[in-house]
C-alpha cells in the first residue's frame, strides 16, 4: 500500500517541485515508532542547495497541495528536508551536475572483483559514464549501479 502512495503522488509532486525551482531527489513513506505515518521527501534546487526556509515554504506549498489532491488516505506528517551534502546519486541529471568529481559507486555485480568503486566522473552521456579510479578508467552504464554518492572530502 506505501508503493502505490509513492507512485501515486510523485508525478504530483514532481511537477508541483518543478514549478516552484526544485526537483525531487527522493521520497518514502513509513511508520515511525509511535506508529505514525510520516511522508518524507528529499528536495533541491536543480544545480543544488536548498535552505531551511526553502524547505520550510515548500512543506506548506506540498502540504496543501496534498490535501487538495486527497494524496494520503490517513493523517500523517510531511518531512521536506534537504538531501544533504552527501545526497544519493540516482538519476542522469544528477550525475551530470557531479561530472569532474570524486564519486562512490555501489554497483549491482562485481566488476573487476569489486562491487564498490570510487574514482573521478570524468563524463556522461546518454545511460553511459566513464569513472577514472587510482588504477583504471571504467565505463560503468546506470542500470548497473546500485547506489552513488559524491565523496565529499
Amino acid at each position: 500500500m506505501q508503493e502505490e502512495i509513492l507512485l501515486k503522488n510523485k508525478p504530483v509532486l514532481e511537477a508541483t517541485l518543478e514549478k516552484l525551482g526544485f526537483c525531487l531527489v527522493d521520497m518514502r513513506i513509513y511508520k515511525n515508532h509511535f506508529g505514525q505515518c510520516i511522508l518524507e521527501v528529499l528536495a533541491d534546487r536543480i544545480e543544488g542547495g536548498i535552505t531551511l526556509d526553502e524547505c520550510s515554504r515548500l512543506n506548506k506549498e506540498l502540504g496543501s497541495m496534498l490535501e487538495q489532491e486527497g494524496g494520503l488516505n490517513e493523517r500523517y506528517t510531511l518531512d521536506i528536508s534537504s538531501p544533504g551534502m552527501d545526497r544519493p546519486l540516482m538519476t542522469l541529471a544528477d550525475f551530470r551536475r557531479v561530472c569532474g568529481r570524486e564519486l562512490r559507486l555501489f554497483l549491482k555485480e562485481k566488476y573487476d572483483g569489486k562491487i564498490e568503486i570510487q574514482g573521478t566522473l570524468e563524463s556522461v552521456s546518454d545511460n553511459q559514464m566513464i569513472v577514472k579510479t587510482k588504477d583504471t578508467t571504467i565505463q560503468v552504464s546506470l542500470d548497473k549501479i546500485n547506489k552513488a554518492k559524491q565523496v565529499i572530502a
